[in-house]
């Protein structure tokens, strides 16, 4: 874009604004200055090019950029079309209508993507979450994909991406393993060459091995051979060839280069055509369970079915009716499509900040805007962004041409997809599940924090035993459970000061971050014992405040307890290095609280029950009337030999110094 264009369309930006605010402006607070303003910033130059972030990088493309992304939507879409047709058959669907979920994402993508490595398609996890869901077939996948969109949308609309910081990575890294032991396992099936109807891990691999007598070993001879030819080409360009000089730039090496960068990333394309020209060859004795008819052509555009016909009852199956079937699948695809997502992009920002809300509103149009084609639900891939990137992808322009792709595959050779072996398509998937099994976290978590394993083994068991959603549901939930453990009973150190010079000695009490509502309670108990174990109940408290940032009323009211419960045994309590928004806050509900502004004036200040200087006693009513702190006179304590017994509090409270 040349420099007379930009000002051409600085102009349209300064005109479009000028025009929303009128000649005289509203007075301020007029709902229609309210609507202007809000519109005129809608449409200003930063917002367009937040959500529109193809504005930015077509200005400054180029011819060496079409080529990159052209190199890479082709690489790509050598491997999506056949892990199309695969996933459509994990969802419990057709070849083809994996295929209808493989473009739109691309398209969308292009327009308002920011991550120029991402491909939003058809993944392993998707595809089985929809069968799971789906049992009424690809009314059921199109209407949850429909519903999943309008769910992500307006989460993206209303940023409820911040809730994605809740979920740990070992709970993630439990789900995905679990996950990917799942759909290798629903692949058995295909990959013996047996028909059966399964449902979860267990019914699997029960139904396999009751059954195993009946197996194709043609099937499983085609299948076995396709994985270990997979893994070959995936590892081909890590091998040092003889031949190869990857310092040389002759063009012989340059086109041996590439041919093993080809083979190795377009595994996948390769097996499934040589294994359908095997069976294509053998078509008048076919010894392979093959895929058979694939619908041709590309779909038309249309509302998803908001309801459908049971073909065993032949009745109508209302909306409703629908919902009621898929149940919490409404909630748990949309938030599964996302918690990939977001991951998937947070691993190729290489740092840098993005933007998660605009990145949830992408994928919420990318799969609304698919269930008008027949798509089932869709997220990010990590495999086939790897792939992007390392094919030398510039801009999200390379999606188009992976989106081309597919549909030109959806135009002209479907009639060759359904002599794809369903053994060859059960291994491409095994294959490209494999990688998702974390099982190198499991040395970092046991040598950093033990604890963390809970999480990852409750969530990979419950998944695996349980079922996906409730599995990273019961994971999510103890994960939550032990950080609010953790924030209700902080650690609280307790040291005694010996006498000095200028004091008696005293009992330093450091609680290790905020005082909130769930750790008021850990914190009062711990100072309490703090003054009757190592002070003796005479000796003072000094209660250090530096990690203290925030109290809320809960834990004021707290404090002022405990106050109270020191002064009705004559036993002095000083907080040191108080900062003021907590002061304010706990002295709006105490008449006054006993101060130390640092820790040079404390021995002098508890100098043998002299004049204590440095102490200050801050009222609430001078806070509240003046803004600055306004010392007033210290509140004596009281001297009377008043029994702990007497605080009912003290008897029953269990005691922690530290966690």
């Amino acid at each position: 874009m040349d420099c007379d264009n930009i000002n051409r369309e600085d102009a349209v930006y300064r005109s479009t604004v000028v025009a929303l605010e009128g000649d005289a402006p509203s007075p301020p607070g007029g709902l229609c200055h309210f609507l202007r303003s809000k519109t005129g910033r809608c449409l200003s130059r930063k917002t367009l090019h937040r959500r529109l972030p193809c504005l930015t990088w077509l200005r400054s493309y180029n011819v060496e950029c079409l080529m990159g992304d052209l190199v890479a939507g082709f690489t790509v879409g050598l491997m999506i079309i056949p892990q199309a047709l695969a996933y459509g058959i994990v969802a419990g669907l057709s070849p083809s209508d994996g295929l209808y979920s493989a473009f739109m994402g691309c398209f969308v993508y292009f327009l308002l993507g920011s991550t120029l490595e991402m491909n939003i398609g058809p993944t392993a996890i998707m595809a089985l979450m929809t069968y799971q869901y789906s049992s009424g077939g690809s009314a059921y996948a199109v209407l949850l994909c429909f519903i999943s969109g309008i769910i992500e949308l307006l989460a993206g609309v209303i940023n409820l991406g911040f809730l994605i910081n809740f979920i740990s990575q070992p709970v993630i890294s439990g789900f995905t393993s679990a996950a990917a032991i799942t759909i290798a396992s629903s692949q058995l099936k295909a990959l013996f060459g047996l028909s059966l109807k399964t449902k979860g891990l267990v019914d699997t691999w029960v139904k396999v091995f009751s059954n195993i007598q009946e197996f194709r070993w043609q099937d499983l001879t085609l299948g076995v051979v396709c994985i270990v030819l997979l893994l070959i080409l995936k590892e081909v360009r890590s091998i040092r060839w003889p031949c190869l000089d990857p310092s040389s730039r002759n063009l012989g090496q340059r086109v041996l280069k590439k041919v093993i960068f080809y083979l190795s990333v377009g595994r996948n394309a390769l097996v499934v055509i040589i294994a359908s020209v095997i069976a294509y060859s053998l078509d008048s004795d076919q010894p392979f369970t093959i895929t058979g008819y694939v619908e041709p052509g590309i779909p038309s555009p249309s509302l998803p079915p908001f309801s459908t016909i049971n073909p065993s009852t032949n009745e109508t199956v209302t909306f409703l009716e629908i919902m009621n079937d898929i149940g919490i699948g409404v909630v748990m695809v949309p938030f599964i499509a996302v918690l990939d997502h977001i991951a998937i992009v947070s691993a190729f920002s290489k740092g840098r900040t993005f933007d998660a809300t605009q990145e949830i509103i992408t994928l919420g149009i990318a799969t609304l805007a698919g269930s008008f084609f027949g798509s089932m639900p869709i997220t990010g891939s990590l495999s086939r962004s790897a792939v992007n990137l390392s094919s030398g992808v510039r801009t999200p322009a390379g999606g188009l041409v992976t989106g081309v792709m597919v549909l030109l595959a959806l135009a002209f050779l479907t009639p060759a997809f359904r002599y794809i072996p369903k053994s060859t398509l059960a291994a491409v998937i095994m294959c490209a599940v494999i990688h998702l099994i974390d099982y190198s976290v499991v040395l970092p978590l046991w040598r950093s924090k033990k604890v963390d394993l809970i999480p990852f083994s409750v969530t990979f068991v419950a998944c695996l035993m349980w079922g996906l959603e409730w599995g990273i549901l019961l994971g999510i939930v103890v994960n939550l459970s032990m950080l609010l453990f953790s924030i209700a009973t902080p650690s609280v150190k307790v040291a005694l000061v010996p006498p000095g010079k200028q004091h008696a000695g005293y009992v330093l009490v450091t609680p290790a971050h905020g005082i909130s509502y769930p750790s008021t309670s850990h914190i009062r108990a711990a100072i309490r014992k703090a003054g009757l174990k190592q002070a003796g109940g005479s000796l003072p408290v000094v209660i250090d405040c530096t990690f203290i940032d925030m109290a809320d009323y809960t834990s004021a009211k707290g404090i002022k307890g405990l106050v109270d419960d020191f002064q009705l045994r004559g036993q002095t309590l000083v907080f040191l290095c108080m900062k003021p928004r907590v002061l304010q806050t706990v002295a709006a509900l105490h008449e006054g609280i006993t101060v130390c502004s640092s820790l040079d004036a404390l021995p002098e200040a508890l100098a043998d029950g002299e004049t204590e200087v440095g102490i200050e006693t801050v009222n609430g009513d001078a806070l509240h009337s003046g803004g600055d702190l306004v010392v007033s006179t210290m509140i004596s304590t009281p001297t009377s030999d008043t029994s702990d017994a007497a605080n009912p509090l003290l008897t029953t409270t269990t005691f922690l110094d530290e966690k």
